[in-house]
């Protein structure tokens, strides 16, 4: 699944290039982790201190503000923040694979290596998102009127101008676009939802509802089918590869931060209420921006598929929020009361993670649109 970073831009700096060279050079070391023999690869000294010490320097790079107690709300390193986040969902799905599959063999120094590695980056790239919140002041809020109200707020998560642009001016080629980062989706929301299932099994906090949203998340119903059935035959029908893999370089790394975030909230139960909250927001966000995209594919009458795809997905979801909210998030806050304020934490930090990645998402669609008029240009120049 590892590729290298593409050729730096024109215009960056000396530092950056350096920076973009030793993260590709990084990466593909990670990749011989998981495709060559681990103890060879972890036998060669000089290139794990190497693969280290990038890791090491690329977490300062991108969450300088936490380390030196710096204004909280610096951003860091852009090209730090993707080469973590790149990696760290890697590793997550790697670990994911070896525990749904022991006949993929990883030694157990390497095993205990990736482990180490996820931590040494989850542990400060989390203490850096929890510092955009104030967690004192979220402890005494009242979590039925908070929830209720950010409900209420969030009926469009979509910012307006983001809005108008994927409904009313994204072109065939920017939905090409918004579809290769949509692929890596498909396959993280099944694992996630199903490891959060094995934990909620066992806890009887956690009401059966849970479980209809799990099989409504995954099935359409009334076609028994997964939603990836229909995102392959939505990839299918504009000529588009169907192998998410063949995608990793265009995704932001503000996605593959959700992903790595859903991995760490579905790893152990203490983190459950969070990723609960967080699940809500989804909820109450999804129906609404996937009702842009299929204004859009109308718009620009693409495949029947297309348009069906989010049509399905958004009617089934419509009510979710609400009756999320009333089956499961309030029963476990009556439940669990000293922690109920993790519920609001998870759909506050999975409101403010999305509203990142949808932004980044809207950036590279018109990356992509800009560079599909270049060729047009070119190639009109040249005939």
């Amino acid at each position: 699944m590892v590729s290298a970073l593409k050729a730096p831009k024109i215009g960056y700096s000396r530092s950056n290039q350096l920076d973009i060279a030793n993260y590709a050079q990084a990466e593909k070391y990670l990749d011989s982790l998981f495709k060559q023999n681990p103890n060879q690869v972890l036998s060669l000294s000089s290139q794990v201190e190497f693969f280290q010490n990038t890791v090491s320097e690329a977490i300062l790079k991108a969450f300088a503000s936490v380390l030196s107690g710096a204004d909280r709300k610096t951003p860091g390193s852009h090209l730090a923040h993707r080469f973590l986040q790149r990696i760290l969902y890697q590793i997550n799905v790697q670990l994911s694979r070896l525990n749904a599959d022991h006949s993929q063999f990883l030694t157990h120094e390497c095993s205990t290596y990736l482990h180490s590695l996820r931590n040494q980056i989850e542990k400060v790239w989390q203490r850096w998102e929890l510092a955009q919140f104030e967690l004192d002041a979220l402890k005494k809020v009242s979590v039925e009127k908070t929830l209720n109200e950010r409900i209420a707020a969030d009926s469009n998560s979509i910012s307006a101008e983001n809005d108008r642009f994927f409904r009313t001016q994204m072109t065939q080629a920017g939905y090409q676009r918004l579809l290769a980062i949509a692929s890596i989706d498909g396959l993280a929301a099944v694992s996630h939802l199903c490891r959060t299932l094995n934990a909620t099994s066992k806890d009887h906090s956690i009401p059966t509802e849970f479980t209809r949203l799990f099989l409504q998340e995954n099935y359409l119903a009334p076609l028994n089918r997964q939603y990836s059935t229909y995102f392959n035959k939505m990839l299918a029908a504009l000529g588009m590869d169907t192998e998410p893999e063949t995608y990793f370089d265009v995704v932001p790394w503000e996605v593959f931060a959700l992903h790595n975030q859903a991995f760490l909230l579905t790893r152990e139960k203490n983190y459950l209420l969070q990723y609960v909250g967080g699940l809500l927001y989804l909820e109450v966000a999804v129906p609404a921006a996937f009702t842009h995209y299929q204004v859009a594919a109308q718009r620009l009458r693409l495949p029947s598929v297309v348009i069906n795809y989010w049509d399905l997905h958004t009617r089934l979801h419509t009510e979710d929020g609400y009756q999320m909210l009333d089956k499961v998030v309030l029963p476990v806050a009556n439940q669990c009361p000293q922690q109920a304020w993790e519920l609001v934490l998870g759909y506050d930090q999975q409101r403010a993670m999305s509203r990142r990645a949808v932004a980044a998402i809207a950036s590279s669609v018109r990356a992509a649109e800009r560079a599909e008029r270049a060729i047009a240009k070119s190639s009109r120049a040249k005939n």
